[in-house]
């Protein structure tokens, strides 16, 4: 068995990967990581051969860590840096969108994202369809190589790939417990 899984033709992800969500250092009473030692951290998960970091928009300062990580440590094509838009609730423009996109390009270091995964909060407001287009649409233009989901039930999955989205992934919840 591959210790790789295929999302796309471009994308090729390890069978585990690193989730970066503990970094929330938003939740430290205040106290700030040092970005530069939390990047060389994971130096030693990428020579055991854990290549593939998932991260988010809200988990603290993941994605600036991981900029730090393959600007000054590692170069980019060993890794794969996933990260996830979890827009609060609520309308936004396509502008918006583009921002939070162009946020995280910069946090990140890089030019475009292997993966953005979208969470929608509420399906009862539509708006979470429009917010999927205008990420295909950053897609088209080489911001974004692939979109996923994340917690998407069934429903709301099959809503998204009859309107045309074209995604990869839907990341769900799971606990043996």
């Amino acid at each position: 068995m591959s210790k790789y899984i295929y999302l796309s033709p471009e994308l090729k992800i390890s069978r585990i990967i690193t989730g970066l969500w503990q970094v929330a250092d938003m939740e430290r009473d205040g106290k700030s990581l040092d970005l530069d030692q939390a990047a060389k951290a994971l130096v030693p998960y990428i020579e055991a051969g854990l290549s593939t970091f998932d991260m988010a928009d809200h988990y603290g300062s993941s994605e600036l860590i991981a900029g730090i990580l393959h600007k000054k440590y590692v170069p980019k094509d060993s890794i794969q840096l996933l990260t996830k838009w979890v827009p609060a609730p609520g309308k936004l423009t396509k502008n918006d969108v583009k921002e939070a996109v162009v946020l995280s390009l910069k946090r990140m270091q890089v030019d475009c994202l292997d993966l953005l995964q979208y969470h929608a909060w509420n399906y009862a407001d539509p708006c979470w369809l429009d917010q999927l287009y205008w990420l295909q649409e950053l897609s088209s233009e080489g911001l974004i190589k692939n979109i996923g989901l994340t917690n998407f039930d069934t429903a709301h999955l099959k809503m998204t790939l009859d309107s045309g989205i074209k995604v990869v992934s839907n990341q769900v919840s799971f606990s043996l417990l």
